[in-house]
């Protein structure tokens, strides 16, 4: 959160970003999805904002799968041979422009990656155009870089290596930012995966396209592409909170954060998972860092819970549920589901529109006040387009076979690998029925009326006793 000053108060701040994607129903990558993405992004500038210069923008970005072609080419121009798709990840990272931060940095990512087992095949040296881009953002815009990192011989998984590079990116970025001397630009990773990578900066949604060359290119093909028009509120305009962040792009605000954030930090300590081992999940720590916006800390935990072996909707689902206490209309087996996630997670309450995608399925789900909402349509050309308001992509009526929009409480999810759509009762009635939650809870629920009443009972002097020493304790504290 940002410093307070005078009567401005943070947390009190709302927003009204821009969400949207566009997606090939059946998986087929190419580069006009990436430029309809951007045409989305481009529309919606009136939900980004600015500065005092209206050419500093509050961030834009846009997610899009890893493109194969474009890389393998771009590394043999370093004279690097890439491995096949899937054998290797990529990093967006942003360095400090100071050259000694800058390789003081790169040092110790290079040393926490040979701690891994990890090889470093490349850095590239992004190409941008900063040409028309406010003084305010480029005096700290950083030095924007790629690394490629092979994956081990010895990991057959793609998702275990996933899960390396999960490790790869927080340990280094712990290590930096508790080593490094601090300055106004900073260490980020955008995003490091295997399947996915992350193009944003603090730019208004027309500069984005003509900032990073790379998203002209032709050969730049994705089979989705996911963006964000970013409105800042309880945190200030910076490259590194633009969003798309790793899995999610966000239109609302979370009015629990705080709440949200006090839980982490005191079960954090206690995270075990069977895919993670104890020393692996303490370089992990802390989940969340401070100066982050609701949003980048909803991200960190979707983040660690799919990559502890939950599906994406599965994630989604724990985090922002329906409207069920209370709801007798509900399936019993779905309203298990939720209560028993209640025990161990609350609830980061919106309200919220939230597109995400782990690069093989991509969807949005609406919190239950439904107060942010979102519109999608259907084309007979298999194109799936999803935005915080309609007609954000210039498309022939004729060609739209469903529109439609998000309930509150409801989720939309395309699945590319298979084709198609999967519906909200299709994909929660999978989830909910995968795990017998309704026998969990009637074996294991500890119920107030249960327990039994307690064995030591204080008399008022006793009590006032106890108060009194309380009080002594307290002043001799102060004192």
């Amino acid at each position: 959160m940002e410093k307070n000053l005078g009567l401005y108060r943070s947390e009190f701040e709302r927003d009204a970003c821009g969400i949207g994607f566009v997606a090939n129903l059946k998986g087929n990558k190419n580069h006009q999805i990436i430029s309809d993405a951007l045409t989305i992004l481009e529309n919606m500038e009136h939900r980004g904002a600015c500065g005092c210069e209206n050419n500093t923008g509050d961030g834009a970005g846009i997610l899009i799968q890893i493109p194969h072609a474009f890389f393998f080419d771009e590394c043999l121009k370093l004279g690097v041979h890439l491995p096949s798709f899937g054998k290797y990840g990529v990093g967006s990272i942003f360095f400090p422009k100071e050259v000694r931060l800058r390789e003081e940095c790169r040092d110790i990512f290079i040393r926490t990656a040979e701690e891994l087992g990890m090889e470093i095949l490349a850095w590239r040296k992004v190409p941008i155009n900063p040409d028309g881009i406010g003084f305010t953002a480029r005096s700290v815009e950083p030095e924007i870089e790629q690394v490629f990192i092979s994956c081990p011989d010895h990991i057959t998984d793609p998702i275990a290596f996933e899960r390396k590079l999960f490790i790869l990116r927080n340990y280094s970025s712990h290590l930096i930012n508790n080593t490094v001397k601090k300055d106004p630009i900073g260490f980020y990773i955008a995003s490091l995966s295997f399947k996915v990578i992350v193009y944003k900066g603090q730019l208004t949604s027309m500069q984005l396209r003509s900032y990073y060359p790379d998203l002209s290119n032709k050969k730049m093909v994705s089979a989705l592409g996911l963006i964000h028009s970013r409105f800042a509120t309880n945190t200030f305009p910076s490259w590194k909170l633009a969003q798309p962040f790793r899995y999610i792009a966000h239109n609302g605000e979370i009015n629990t954060l705080q709440g949200n954030l006090n839980w982490i930090k005191t079960n954090e300590k206690g995270y075990t998972s069977p895919y993670f081992s104890k020393e692996e999940m303490e370089m992990l720590l802390p989940i969340v860092s401070n100066n982050q916006s609701d949003s980048a800390s909803l991200d960190n935990m979707i983040e660690l819970l799919t990559l502890t072996g939950r599906s994406l909707p599965h994630v989604m689902m724990m985090l922002i549920p329906e409207a069920w206490d209370g709801n007798e209309s509900m399936d019993p087996v779905k309203k298990a589901f939720y209560e028993f996630h209640a025990s161990i997670m609350e609830p980061w309450d919106g309200p919220a529109s939230i597109s995400f995608t782990d690069g093989r399925i991509i969807g949005a789900t609406l919190d239950r006040n439904g107060l942010r909402p979102s519109r999608y349509c259907v084309t007979s050309d298999d194109r799936i387009i999803m935005a915080s308001e309609t007609g954000v992509l210039p498309i022939d009526p004729s060609l739209i076979i469903e529109k439609g929009r998000l309930q509150p409480g409801k989720m939309f999810v395309v699945d590319i690998e298979e084709g198609r759509i999967i519906s909200d009762d299709e994909l929660k009635g999978n989830i909910c029925g995968n795990k017998p939650y309704s026998e969990w809870l009637n074996k294991y629920k500890i119920r107030l009326n249960e327990l039994p009443e307690p064995r030591v009972s204080f008399t008022h002097l006793e009590t006032d006793q106890v108060l009194n020493t309380r009080r002594r304790l307290a002043l001799a504290l102060k004192i």
